[in-house]
């Protein structure tokens, strides 16, 4: 780091900013008691522009946010911002990162947390978080290996991640039409749907049709499946090329969440995406299926770079696990993120009728947190951040 500022809410917390210093192998910092604007003020009288703050805001509230505006005003481009804090609040948080700041952290936070996070060179995909590195719009294209294997959950939550924090404008599609549960799980009404393509390809589709088919929950937008039970009706191939390509003008992250059948359309979806996340679990049906579909990929010429291979229910323990190595022999891939066994925080967000990124902290939360960060090129959080959750601070206001 080349200069430090650590604005402190109080007093008493001068030891914790000396021993952040420390960890950060900074000297002399620059250390400030005061609010955000009154540090703001000290900086445009003495003229100084500091590569790297520390804001710790103490138990203000969203009120701050306007303060921080200011505090930017005074800073350089690049200057690199943690905030820490006392203050439980999901709208704080999301106005926290859209302007800029790296992270917020709950305090007491670990000083060497805080100084590994702030020296962190910024990852390549953050400066266009929303696309991958080739420029394209991000899809991704969620697949159980064996039904039940929970691709739809983590789908759903990690399109939350990508909408809230990490990706611009998202879209979840619920492709499931028969027994497709996201608009159950998040309760929402919606007459239209992905029905409104599914039954009337004839129709074909547009932006204005997009319009009509979405529901929001939140800055999240999703394409439902139809409430009742339904025959599949016959969908091309070239419809679900079609809708992609619309969803394309409107959103930077389209999720498309896959029913378990092989039918060409699914093919289509598949071969869309920008990444193919194939989740499954460490027992004998799954992985023979993944094994399966990793041989129908190879043959719809998928790049194996292109497949992120995602074991839910880590952990767990079945009459028929294996070991996460005989999963990478038998279907050639690497596992490459696990999502913990967590049956309790999943249905507790069933029955609240939100995510499970929305809960307390739990180690199903920082798991697809980290799979989100993982898509966009970030690095999976660690220390405080891992260990709180830091999903935690998201309650509903």
């Amino acid at each position: 780091m080349r200069s430090l500022l650590i604005v402190l809410s109080d007093e008493s917390r001068r030891d914790w900013a000396m021993q952040l210093a420390a960890a950060g192998q900074v000297t002399s910092p620059a250390i400030f008691v005061g609010t955000p604007a009154q540090a703001a003020s000290q900086l445009a009288e003495q003229k100084l522009s500091p590569s790297h703050i520390v804001l710790d805001i103490g138990r203000l509230g969203q009120d701050v946010l306007g303060e921080i505006d200011q505090l930017a005003q005074q800073c350089e481009p690049g200057t690199r911002v943690i905030a820490v804090g006392d203050t439980n609040d999901i709208q704080l948080y999301r106005g926290l990162l859209a302007r800029g700041v790296i992270d917020y952290l709950p305090m007491p936070a670990d000083p060497k947390d805080v100084a590994t996070a702030l020296a962190a060179p910024p990852p390549a995909a953050a400066a266009s978080p929303a696309v991958t590195s080739h420029g394209e719009k991000r899809v991704l294209a969620f697949m159980s290996a064996a039904s039940g294997d929970g691709a739809s959950m983590a789908a759903l939550n990690t399109a939350y991640c990508l909408s809230q924090f990490y990706g611009g404008s998202t879209v979840i599609v619920d492709m499931d039409y028969q027994f497709g549960m996201v608009a159950k799980h998040l309760d929402l009404q919606n007459q239209y749907g992905i029905r409104d393509l599914f039954d009337h390809p004839e129709r074909g589709v547009d932006v204005t049709l997009i319009k009509r088919m979405v529901a929001n929950y939140g800055k999240l937008h999703v394409i439902t499946a139809p409430a009742e039970l339904r025959y599949l009706p016959a969908v091309s191939a070239d419809a679900i090329r079609d809708l992609v390509a619309t969803l394309k003008l409107s959103y930077d992250n389209i999720i498309l969440d896959l029913p378990h059948v092989w039918l060409p359309w699914v093919a289509a979806a598949a071969q869309q995406s920008t990444q193919l996340v194939l989740v499954a679990q460490l027992w004998l049906k799954s992985v023979s299926h993944a094994a399966r579909m990793m041989r129908v990929f190879r043959e719809l010429n998928i790049p194996l770079e292109r497949i992120v291979p995602v074991i839910n229910r880590s952990g767990a323990k079945f009459k028929e696990a294996i070991e996460a190595k005989d999963f990478e022999r038998v279907c050639g891939t690497q596992v490459r993120y696990t999502l913990a066994n967590d049956i309790k925080s999943i249905a507790a967000a069933e029955g609240a009728a939100r995510t499970v990124i929305e809960l307390d902290a739990s180690q199903l939360a920082t798991d697809i947190t980290n799979l989100a960060r993982g898509i966009v090129g970030l690095p999976p959080e660690t220390g405080t951040a891992a260990r709180s959750g830091l999903r935690g601070l998201l309650k509903k206001a």
